[in-house]
């Protein structure tokens, strides 16, 4: 059977999580033959490459494989591996922190399915989050909607899914390896005229370890700078563009 969709999820020092992970991948996947699932270990310094190499050992889900970056280049690269080593003529992805259910991807794939169209991009749009993060999040993507003259809502929010042709146009070449991924990924699909479709998903609290790109007060600043710097680049880029 042809693989449909290559669903990557991109693991940084995340052993603590991957064993509930990989069980709740086999419980919403286990009858999904067509579907092959990705995780990278994006160049872990805790026991995350052995705990990967055990579950694969012993998961019933004949689907699921994993792909080592051996330094950690960023959240984004990590992803982007993910994509060059996929299969699918539908690609997606999504956290393995947990904090969004990684069975939503099958609602995505039924609204990206009934468009009978490639021309679809899928995102999540997150649910019970924090105050403070939901704050962050609105006045993020007001600040970029005017800037990128596009309208954005919840960037960050997972999974994201769209077609191998939409990778093959914008994500091979020019994309950023941080944090900075989703939203040059949302951003393009807006731009070029993409049908934007949103799954409603349930946004809970981490189990184990902490946010990559939040956490401390000082983790979140700093990612506040990284993403407000890329959207002045990418307003510089599309400035350029319309000279």
């Amino acid at each position: 059977m042809m693989t449909q969709l290559s669903l990557i999820i991109p693991s940084y020092n995340e052993c603590d999580n991957l064993g509930l992970l990989e069980s709740k991948l086999s419980a919403g996947f286990h009858d999904k033959a067509n579907i092959e699932i990705i995780i990278v270990d994006n160049g872990s310094t805790d026991a995350t490459p052995e705990t990967l190499e055990t579950l694969l050992k012993h998961t019933t889900l004949k689907t699921l494989r994993s792909i080592r970056v051996e330094q950690n280049q960023g959240y984004g690269y990590g992803i982007l591996a993910g994509c060059r080593a996929a299969k699918g003529d539908v690609i997606a992805w999504t956290h393995a922190d947990l904090q969004t259910d990684p069975s939503d991807i099958l609602n995505a794939l039924k609204l990206y399915n009934h468009q009978k169209s490639n021309h679809v991009f899928v995102k999540g749009k997150r649910k019970k989050r924090p105050f403070l993060d939901t704050w962050f999040t609105i006045g993020m993507q007001w600040y970029a909607s005017w800037l990128l003259k596009q309208s954005l809502s919840d960037i960050n929010a997972q999974p994201k899914l769209f077609s191998r042709d939409f990778y093959d146009r914008f994500l091979t070449q020019n994309a950023p390896h941080d944090f900075s991924l989703d939203l040059y990924t949302y951003y393009c699909a807006k731009r070029y005229g993409y049908k934007i479709l949103e799954v409603p998903v349930e946004f809970t609290d981490r189990l184990h370890g902490e946010a990559k790109g939040g956490g401390s007060f000082k983790t979140k600043f700093k990612l506040i700078k990284r993403t407000f710097a890329y959207i002045h680049s990418l307003a510089g880029q599309l400035k350029q563009t319309e000279k």
